[in-house]
């Protein structure tokens, strides 16, 4: 009861705006407090701070943000668009799928759904207005190609998945890889079909020529991606030493491009400082909530709960997709992760579920609430940087990309070596 209490405690606060970082701390400082006492509580709040600050598994996090952070300040995520764009020109719609295509490329350097939603909005937003392309249907493609920056890994999700379940982060990168370009590939088939009506005119096609100039465009991309992600894959790098190498390898490449000078880079640390520290502070909180949580015995009494119900193990998962569902709709996406994956894994392994594919699982549906309105967050991403598209346009434009993640999830379900054979292979 106490658990269950203070979990609605904790949504009460956060639907009163209040931080994320903050609702959780509160509840898992007060929790501990109640369970055990003063000299119990202080204890937990500050060897919680030292334990997260000092993990090494987390240092992935600000360094993937920085390669991100660097690669957008030297205008990778424009090249990327370009030749994307050239490549499909000629194909109704081009400009939308062009989006998505280079939005789940930059997400793979990126780590981040906010990022690329925000790059791309810069980039793509113009380009497909002066093409006379609706405007809820291109702010709806750039919202579900900045969702991809969670999945196709690296996914700093995902990151912090592994380090709250002390599952692999590599395995975790690989079993993400193939969903990843799954649901870029729905995405893209939305955005075609939805362009068959009046949303997206045909554009010139591009030469032979100017196609084979444009591969040679993301040439960097191509090897910030080999030697981060196929490093990791490879067995070469950790993932933290793999993010370090990328990082500095952005910062190599902008200088030698003279597309990054100091005060950009100045402003890239800066960014991600702000960044990292929002995070970790959530981190924080979300440790102090689920050692309340674990202490209250909440994920057992729900064990048994279900069991004693006669739910069967697909209707127990029905459920907990459904929670996450609703969630998304009103949550920010690493938070919801680290409130309900202390509560519903051990729920989950119990019925035989692996945890890899568990964690890939949750982060389709973290994506799912990106897009989800009421509080999509990509979406207001998107209102903040263009004002002049209404809320209620943009909602009306993103209701058939919902469509693509909920087909994953059910895919995910049906064939769980789209998450499982990558890892199996190369671990």
């Amino acid at each position: 009861m106490l658990g269950m209490s203070g979990i609605g405690l904790m949504l009460v606060l956060l639907f009163l705006r209040q931080p994320v970082w903050l609702a959780l701390a509160v509840i898992g400082v007060g929790g501990n407090l109640l369970l055990n006492g003063v000299m119990s509580a202080r204890f937990m709040a500050g060897t919680t701070m030292f334990d997260v600050a000092s993990n090494y598994n987390l240092s992935v996090i600000p360094l993937f943000i920085l390669m991100g952070e660097i690669a957008t300040g030297s205008r990778m995520s424009a090249e990327l668009f370009t030749a994307a764009r050239v490549l499909l020109s000629g194909l109704r719609g081009g400009l939308a799928v062009a989006t998505i295509a280079a939005s789940g490329a930059f997400g793979a350097i990126c780590g981040s759904s906010v990022a690329t939603a925000a790059s791309m909005t810069r980039i793509a937003m113009p380009e497909m207005a002066r093409a006379g392309y609706d405007r809820g249907y291109a702010a709806a493609t750039v919202a579900s190609g900045g969702s991809l920056g969670i999945l196709i890994p690296p996914s700093i999700i995902l990151v912090i998945y592994g380090s709250i379940t002390e599952t692999s982060v590599a395995r975790l990168f690989a079993a993400s890889m193939i969903p990843g370009l799954v649901l870029l590939s729905l995405y893209v088939v939305v955005a075609m079909l939805k362009a068959r009506g009046a949303a997206a005119p045909v554009e010139r096609a591009a030469s032979l020529g100017e196609r084979l100039r444009a591969l040679r465009e993301p040439w960097q991309f191509v090897l910030l991606f080999v030697l981060t992600i196929g490093g990791i894959y490879a067995g070469l790098f950790s993932p933290t030493e793999a993010a370090s190498i990328g990082a500095f390898g952005a910062i190599v490449l902008g200088v030698l491009r003279g597309s990054l000078n100091l005060p950009k880079l100045i402003d890239a640390v800066g960014a991600t400082v702000l960044v990292s520290c929002a995070l970790f502070m959530i981190i924080i909180g979300a440790t102090l909530f689920s050692n309340f949580v674990v202490q209250t015995r909440l994920p057992d009494n729900l064990l048994n709960l279900a069991e004693g119900s006669g739910m069967t193990v697909w209707q127990v998962m029905a459920l907990i997709v459904l929670i996450y569902i609703v969630l998304g709709c009103f949550l920010e996406g690493i938070g919801m992760v680290l409130i309900t994956v202390p509560v519903f894994l051990p729920i989950v392994t119990q019925y035989g579920f692996d945890p890899i594919w568990f964690g890939v699982l949750v982060v389709v549906l973290v994506e799912l609430g990106l897009i989800t309105p009421p509080v999509g967050m990509n979406l207001f991403i998107i209102r903040a940087q263009v004002p002049d598209v209404q809320m209620k346009t943009i909602y009306g434009a993103i209701t058939p990309f919902l469509i693509a993640p909920v087909v994953l999830v059910g895919l995910l379900f049906l064939l769980p070596g789209l998450a499982l054979w990558l890892p199996s292979v190369l671990y």
